[in-house]
């Protein structure tokens, strides 16, 4: 340790290439000392703060999600012990339509990420189906006061 953190000035020459190499080595372990030293302070309030948009895709929503989480928190959603508060945090925060259908799902199912962008893509997928059935519907009732 002493060899890499001297307790004294050193007096290394930054012309002699192998105690330039010291000194690069030195400045990295300092830079990694302070990055590391402290831990990350977990801001969850920002992971609440992410919201799905009326016309964003499951995907791209849980993306953002897993980008505020690994900027604001320590959580990964790799993790098996984080897994859990990636499904709480993509089913709460989904759009309406998709959040009552993924709250529907029942078993192993709902604690699997990959079954739940499923649905959510299938729910995502049918809106516009569901948008046409209600334009004929509508469509009928208008024709059917004209008559």
């Amino acid at each position: 340790i002493e060899y890499h953190f001297p307790p004294t000035n050193p007096n290394w020459d930054p012309n002699n290439p192998t105690q330039r190499l010291l000194i690069t080595q030195y400045q990295r372990l300092i830079l990694f000392g302070v990055k590391n030293a402290i831990p990350k302070q977990n801001n969850f309030s920002k992971l609440y703060e992410v919201v799905q948009g009326k016309s964003e895709d499951p995907s791209a929503f849980f993306e953002r999600l897993c980008e505020a989480a690994r900027k604001y928190t320590e959580l990964d959603p790799e993790k098996e012990t984080d897994v859990l508060i990636f499904v709480n945090l993509f089913v709460g925060q989904s759009n309406p339509d998709i959040q009552s259908k993924l709250q529907e799902i029942e078993g192993a199912d709902v604690r699997s990420l990959d079954k739940l962008l499923e649905v959510a893509w299938k729910v995502y997928n049918d809106r516009e189906e569901e948008e046409k059935k209600q334009q004929e519907k509508e469509q009928i009732k208008l024709d059917n006061r004209k008559e």
